[in-house]
């Protein structure tokens, strides 16, 4: 003991001295400190307390440091700067009322402490494996409520006379049911986020937006209550509905929208109510992601399906992101009078992505989904294919036995004797590509339709070793079609070092949204 008393000279500096360190530092990187020596620990605190830019998001706090860490920041130290922005995932195990109350403390403290941006986030600890076939799945519903006065007046710091305004917020799993709306405080508010708010509802978001007339962005995850989403703003720029299962209404009437990203259902099982997109004209509209690929959803064949007849919405937008449901309609036959109905040309479009189930069978159609709408400046695709189960597992062997021998020999993807032809094409990229048969139809389809091909990007999936020889060999049968002076590149995954599109979230991939 004697001898580590003697180590550890970090205990024997000056306080100031050992201040000035951690001030230099990030502040996760302070607070790793605490395990350097015994009176490191608590001078992290002092920089808690004193700082103007606390970044907590990349630690693992635990829940039980909630209540230390909402005392630091609400000390005032005299001329210490206000806070301007406070961020911190908290992990919770195992939740109790006293851990709420000392959450939601933490929240009030950063916005007494004046700060302008506030992001706050509840982890639940994964529960742990049990074998009784009774136990829950997932993590009961858990929301930290909000102090009912939260919101009600414009914070100051306390050493400054000087209001000031909060402009971003971002909670995650907090309850908003308590506090009185509109609220004052959020008359300023440029960024809401609201994720896992298990018990919000539509009048509750309703009142929340009331109170934020200067709103630009807002994103709503995860919230499973929300069965409508009302938006009419004239400032708002980015709008991201993501994971709302119960969703069954969208209304959005913003016409400085910038960017949209919707991620859930088109429609329900057994014939039940299709959700109701109304999106207003967005001619500012620069990127767009509308997906609804979902394990164990599914597209019923009675029902229209809801995003194609968001794309007049979308028809400005320079990038765009779209899953196998954007053709789905097309599973019809083409003699149907309003077969073009909800399809609309999309000539400032550069980029697109297409993100594409291989289990449905909306995949045979992209040609004629080529052929409904206009893509005169398409300069990139990125296609993404999601495996089937059964060649999840091994993708080599999925690969040698689809050789198109068989009866899916009827499905062509080709486009008949209308052809499409994307002469501002230059680069191509496919995603989990393992050389089955339908995999190469798709890459021919593209190469045949692409006459000044500058770069082809094919990018197989992890798990084979031998997989990529495997596809180098089969796809040497279409490489004629590649003009002689492309660039061709069959990789791994840890060896693609080609451009990614700008939309790199695949919410059907998390485990979050599965």
């Amino acid at each position: 003991m004697q001898e580590e008393e003697e180590d550890d000279r970090l205990s024997s500096l000056p306080d100031e001295l050992l201040h000035s360190i951690l001030r230099d530092l990030p502040l996760k990187d302070a607070v790793r400190t605490g395990a350097l020596s015994r009176r490191w620990a608590p001078q992290w605190a002092r920089a808690l307390a004193a700082s103007p830019f606390l970044d907590l998001a990349g630690v693992v706090v635990p829940g039980s440091a909630a209540a230390t860490i909402g005392r630091c920041i609400a000390e005032d130290h005299g001329g210490a700067p206000a806070l301007d922005v406070f961020r911190i995932a908290l992990r919770v195990e195992p939740p109790s009322p006293a851990l709420r109350r000392d959450i939601a403390g933490l929240v009030a403290a950063a916005v007494a402490r004046g700060a302008r941006e506030v992001d706050v986030k509840v982890d639940l600890a994964p529960l742990p494996v049990v074998q009784d076939e009774d136990a829950p799945l997932a993590p009961p519903p858990w929301v930290v409520e909000l102090p009912g006065d939260l919101f009600q007046q414009q914070q100051a710091r306390p050493s400054s006379s000087a209001a000031r305004l909060l402009e971003r917020l971002a909670l995650g799993r907090f309850s908003l049911k308590s506090v009185p709306l509109p609220a004052a405080a959020l008359a300023g508010l440029r960024s809401l986020s609201l994720s896992h708010c298990d018990d919000l509802v539509e009048e509750e978001l309703e009142g929340v937006l009331a109170s934020c007339p200067a709103l630009e962005s807002l994103s709503l995850r995860s919230c499973p209550d929300l069965t409508a989403v009302t938006v009419a703003s004239s400032r708002l720029r980015a709008l991201q509905v993501v994971g709302c299962w119960a969703l069954e209404e969208l209304w959005v009437d913003a016409p400085a929208l910038e960017s949209l990203t919707l991620y859930g259902h088109t429609s329900y099982r057994l014939l039940g109510p299709i959700v109701e997109f109304h999106v207003g004209a967005a001619p500012l509209l620069r990127d767009a992601y509308l997906s609804h690929l979902h394990p164990g959803d599914c597209i019923d064949i009675a029902h229209d399906c809801s995003y194609p007849y968001l794309y007049s919405a979308v028809a400005n937008a320079r990038i765009l992101t779209l899953c196998s449901t954007g053709w789905a309609i097309l599973r019809w036959s083409p003699e149907v009078e309003n077969l073009h109905g909800p399809y609309v040309d999309m000539p400032n479009l550069e980029e697109l992505q297409l993100l594409v189930d291989l289990g449905d069978l909306e995949y045979q159609y992209m040609s004629t989904f080529f052929l409904a709408i206009s893509f005169p400046v398409l300069q990139r695709i990125f296609v993404r294919l999601r495996r089937c189960d059964w060649d999840r597992d091994s993708p080599a062997t999925a690969a040698r036995a689809w050789t198109g021998d068989d009866e899916s020999q009827d499905m062509m993807i080709g486009g008949g004797e209308n052809e499409v032809v994307l002469d501002r094409l230059i680069f191509i990229k496919i995603v989990n590509f393992t050389g089955a048969w339908l995999d190469l139809q798709l890459l021919s389809f593209f190469l045949d339709r692409a006459p000044i091909l500058q770069h082809l990007v094919l990018v197989t999936v992890e798990g084979d070793e031998h997989l990529l020889e495997v596809v180098q060999d089969r796809v040497s049968a279409v490489l004629h079609k590649v003009p002689r002076e492309a660039r061709i590149a069959v990789c791994r995954p840890s060896g693609d070092d080609s451009p990614n599109h700008a939309h790199t979230s695949f919410f059907h991939e998390h485990e979050e949204y599965a």
